[in-house]
């Protein structure tokens, strides 16, 4: 018998299958919908460009002065570019910036001219870029015979990090062979443009601004944690001292750091969890510093204690994360035996200290770590990786004729890449605590009616179910949901019983209900579990949650064919948006709105976690009192416009 499907139905999911095609083309680079558009994924798109890991590119400087060499040397200290005329695979880039960078990989190659170079395109001509980016890293390989671990590692943790790209290119000064580079992209607003909704945050490196050599070695030495988020007060000069703000196009860049930096090192490990979210985005935190764990990065957070990191707040949240920078020394061999808890006993580390003291974060971070072992540490993927590269720049480093190794040390150091990674694999699942297992999970979907899959209507709820199994039982089950491409979430707990659209009490199948949202809004969601054994073990899904997330999008009620797209955000200090305003901004006592020329729409107001706190009839301009609010930041919405109202 032939099931008939209504010309509704199929309008219906037509247009939300052409909604979700044309709205994933205005996301940034790094987000993407899976093939069957149930889960928004963030990070591990191929590179493309500059940044094609298939091709060399081909890269000619060419330097006017004489003596240049001996200005870029003379420069090095002060950071000061040199400028020359840039030619990639062909293409003239005049009066680009150039000059020496690092600080091991500058004064550990001594008289070698096999120095690293960083590269302004925008050293004059401040609009001037190449394939979309103004600054390039050409990094030397130093203490890297494999001339592969940037962007072998890079490749690995982008999937599930922040990361820069990383790729090859065969580098010529003044036509003389300079031999091949590992080419890593720079953490400026190119970087975050292709990360975040923008790249209006505050951008930090780690390391004090007087700091002229690129170690961050200044105010009391390596491992100190000055640059680690320690607290030393509520006064934003001290940080100043600490950190180098790169970018931000905030009116008080600084003004939370010395915030987050006191919940972090002050609050009781009882309340750590939920009063650090507010400022800190744990989970993205957790996944950069489980990376640098799992590839024994010692140029890094956790083995510097403040330097070789970078620190965002975004503008879009208001939350810090970490990100990684500076991997040309991960995956030695002496190193492959570091704990999964590495230097967590050091008081001046506090993200490891004290965000791993917290049993349910501890239990969040090894949940990651198991992840990125089976996914980037599996020799089934791993080896034919690092033998792809090999193979891509064999013979380029055969004829390299200024390499700081030999060749025969090239080809010694791929088979030891491998057994690091089986070793250190090895040993992590080893480890007591690592191989505690959480529940396995399966058949996670979204549900309308009986209906799998289906995106509701703004007057219906939407079902939850996710089917799990364990040894030992399981000990807790939530679902966490949130609106918008991503940010906080809130919590709600799955159930078992039968009683809640979940089938048969007690046969696996767990269950629970986000509530209505309002026509067009776009639903994120994933589920927690943790098992019944005395860790409380942990599994996600989608396992890359939370910047992998399953998604549906409200229709709108009585008309399933034209689904309202998301709404539009913008920065916290950007005031204007179409017709919207929202002043001040950040506000204390009152806040003024207008919409002025805009459609006689509600004018609503959410939190984060998606909760509405102010709805009223449309009106060109509205005066209200937010003093008893709690701080934080809001959502103020009028038709298909977003602004962002920061409460201090």
């Amino acid at each position: 018998m032939k099931r008939l499907i209504s010309t509704s139905t199929i309008a219906f999911c037509a247009a939300t299958c052409i909604y979700l095609q044309s709205f994933a083309q205005n996301f940034p680079k790094e987000f993407y919908l899976s093939a069957d558009k149930h889960i928004l994924h963030i990070g591990g798109q191929p590179s493309t460009g500059f940044y094609d890991e298939t091709k060399v590119q081909q890269v000619n400087l060419q330097f006017s002065q004489p003596n240049y060499w001996t200005q870029l040397t003379n420069n090095y200290a002060s950071k000061t570019d040199l400028a020359a005329t840039m030619t990639v695979n062909g293409v003239k880039y005049e009066s680009v910036g150039v000059r020496f960078k690092g600080q091991t990989s500058y004064q550990g190659t001594r008289n070698s001219d096999k120095k690293s170079f960083n590269v302004s395109t925008d050293f004059i001509k401040t609009d001037q870029k190449v394939a979309g980016y103004k600054t390039f890293n050409l990094n030397n390989s130093y203490q890297d015979p494999s001339f592969m671990r940037e962007v072998f590692y890079y490749h690995q943790i982008r999937r599930h990090t922040p990361a820069a790209k990383a790729s090859y290119l065969h580098l010529y000064i003044n036509g003389q062979d300079w031999g091949v580079y590992q080419s890593v992209q720079q953490l400026n607003k190119d970087f975050l443009k292709e990360w975040f909704l923008t790249n209006d945050g505050s951008n930090w490196r780690c390391e004090p601004p007087t700091s002229t050599t690129g170690g961050g070695m200044m105010g009391g030495g390596f491992g100190n944690g000055t640059s680690a988020l320690n607290y030393f007060d509520d006064d934003t000069t001290t940080y100043k001292k600490y950190y180098t703000l790169k970018s931000s196009d905030q009116k008080l860049p600084w003004k939370d750091l010395p915030t987050v930096c006191k919940l972090l090192n002050k609050t009781e490990i009882p309340m750590l969890e939920e009063a650090v979210s507010q400022y800190l985005d744990i989970d993205r935190t957790l996944w950069h510093i489980a990376s640098e764990i799992l590839f024994s990065d010692d140029d890094s957070y956790i083995n510097k204690g403040g330097m070789d990191y970078y620190l965002y707040q975004d503008a879009e949240t208001g939350r810090f994360m970490t990100m990684d920078y500076d991997g040309n020394s991960v995956m030695s061999a002496n190193l492959a035996t570091w704990s999964p808890f590495f230097n967590e006993t050091r008081v001046n580390f506090p993200i490891l200290n004290r965000l791993l003291a917290a049993p349910t974060v501890r239990q969040r971070y090894l949940a990651h770590l198991r992840t990125l072992i089976n996914e980037t540490f599996d020799e089934k993927t791993a080896f034919p990786l690092i033998d792809k590269y090999a193979a891509f720049v064999d013979s380029l480093v055969q004829k390299d004729p200024k390499k700081l190794s030999t060749y025969a040390q090239f080809q010694a150091e791929i088979p030891r890449l491998k057994t690091f990674i089986t070793n250190r694999r090895n040993f992590l699942l080893n480890h007591a605590e690592v191989k505690e297992a959480g529940p396995t999970l399966s058949e996670t979907a979204h549900y309308v009616g009986n209906t799998k899959w289906q995106n509701p209507t703004a007057d219906q709820a939407v079902t939850v179910r996710t089917k799990a199994a364990s040894a030992t039982g399981v000990s807790r089950a939530t679902l966490y949901y949130g609106t918008g491409y991503y940010g906080r979430f809130t919590k709600t707990e799955l159930f078992d019983d039968g009683k809640h659209d979940d089938g048969a009490a007690n046969d696996g199948v767990y269950a629970a209900q986000i509530p209505k949202q309002n026509m067009g809004a776009w639903v994120r969601y994933y589920v927690e579990f943790a098992a019944n054994n005395t860790a409380k073990s942990i599994t996600y899904a989608p396992a890359g949650a939370e910047h992998d997330v399953y998604v549906y999008q409200v229709s709108g009620t009585g008309d399933p064919g034209n689904p309202t797209p998301p709404p539009v955000i913008t920065s916290v200090e950007n005031e204007v948006v179409v017709a919207l305003t929202v002043a001040p901004n950040p506000a204390t006592h009152t806040v003024r709105i207008k919409a002025e020329g805009m459609s006689e729409a509600p004018i609503l107001i959410h939190n984060l976690t998606g909760q509405r706190v102010f709805e009223t009839a449309f009106q060109p301009s509205v005066t209200l009192s937010v003093e008893n609010w709690a701080k934080g930041l809001y959502l103020v919405r009028c038709g298909n416009v977003t602004q962002k109202l920061l409460l201090q």
